[in-house]
């Protein structure tokens, strides 16, 4: 008699992982401690136009039923001055790949094991052959991160509400900031440049918003108040994790035209996450599209909206409502479900979803496909015609 198939794992196998998560976690986390020298934990750019290169990134979680693949081999570029939009559904790595970038991953259980994250630092100038020196935040002592992070790496986060701390004044956190990153500055001046963000950020009456607990202003107030907390020590690369989820739409566009604003004004770069394919029309200059945990496809804003070439990506852009859509038919939904990343499969994980499939995407996972010079696609449909295009 066939033994029937279940997801359940026996007393025996519920102890050999737990060893196992327990032998890596203590592993990786000794890694972090460890000390180093600065050569250990740098590496050279690519292409020093870049302000975070992404390489081969696997970000894992030691669970009790095994090990979670959350980012699977990520790699993406974010140029300097640029807006980076990426995109997808929920799960599919978005978030955790930009808290790898910021060594937030919550460990124990959560480690980055593979991969490098180049990041390019004014302070290390070049080496010999005239190639641009950059830190390597995988491999960065979380006692040096501490220097990079908030200063000039920042984040904005998904809830302000959670973000702010209750207990303190706005003015107390922004201030803060300032003190950690600038150990000669006064009280006097760190209040000064926390009232100046607030004032440039659009908040009226910064002054008496200084003096104010986070539950004394609104969402859109607080989510303001978190862009002033990210500009204060003049960042390089803002990553901004779906920073209008929790506000209205009105107050959505504001925080959006805002942050497009302070990019060009600040000349930085912002690493935008969200689910709304408008916002990323709107205003990303390259996106990235994720799927259970790897890069599907990516290219300019222009690429992926007038030639979108993975299944996935034409499906997600079906799923969008438009104003002419027939409102006595149902939204277009992607038909299937995202696979286990505890037992991911060799092949393409988007293979018993899509309505395209051949009998190749029964074989390895499909490789990165150069489909021009700024557009990538990983899907074999579009091997043979990459292919006739060289030769």
């Amino acid at each position: 008699m066939k033994k029937k198939e279940n997801n359940y794992i026996s007393i025996k196998e519920s102890r050999k992982i737990i060893k196992y998560n327990n032998r890596q976690m203590r592993f990786y986390e000794a890694q972090k401690r460890r000390k180093k020298e600065e050569k250990d934990y740098t590496s050279l750019m690519r292409d020093e136009n870049n302000i975070i290169e992404i390489d081969g990134l696997k970000t894992v979680f030691f669970t009790d039923n095994g090990t979670v693949m959350s980012v699977n081999g990520v790699s993406f570029d974010i140029p300097k001055s640029k807006i980076v939009g990426v995109v997808g559904e929920s799960g599919c790595g978005k978030s955790v790949t930009s808290l790898s970038i910021m060594q937030l991953v919550q460990a124990p259980q959560g480690q980055v094991t593979e991969g490098e994250i180049r990041f390019n630092s004014d302070e290390l100038g070049y080496d010999e052959n005239g190639k641009k020196k950059a830190y390597d935040i995988t491999k960065m002592p979380t006692s040096e991160m501490y220097k990079v992070r908030g200063k000039d790496i920042t984040m904005i986060f998904q809830e302000p509400m959670t973000s702010l701390n209750p207990v303190f004044t706005i003015g107390n956190q922004l201030d803060e900031i300032s003190f950690t990153h600038n150990t000669k500055i006064t009280k006097e001046e760190a209040k000064a440049r926390s009232i100046e963000l607030l004032t440039k950020v659009g908040i009226a009456m910064p002054e008496h918003v200084y003096g104010c607990y986070p539950h004394e202003l609104s969402g859109g107030m607080r989510q303001r108040v978190m862009i002033a907390m990210a500009l204060i020590g003049n960042p390089k690369l803002i990553i901004a994790d779906e920073p209008t989820t929790a506000l209205d739409v009105t107050i959505q566009a504001q925080i959006l035209e805002l942050l497009k604003e302070l990019q060009k004004e600040q000349g930085c770069s912002i690493m935008l996450i969200t689910h709304d394919l408008g916002v990323i029309a709107e205003m990303a200059d390259e996106v990235v599209v994720m799927y259970a945990g790897r890069v599907i496809e990516k290219g300019t804003a222009r690429d992926i909206f007038l030639n979108p070439m993975h299944p996935y990506t034409i499906g997600l852009q079906k799923s969008k409502p438009l104003i002419t859509s027939d409102s006595n038919k149902p939204l277009y939904s992607i038909p299937g479900q995202v696979p286990n990343p505890i037992n991911l499969p060799n092949t393409c994980y988007f293979k018993n979803r899509c309505s395209k499939c051949k009998a190749k995407c029964d074989g390895n996972y499909p490789p990165e496909i150069k489909v021009s010079d700024t557009h990538y696609v990983s899907c074999y449909l579009y091997e043979k015609e990459v292919g006739n295009q060289n030769d």
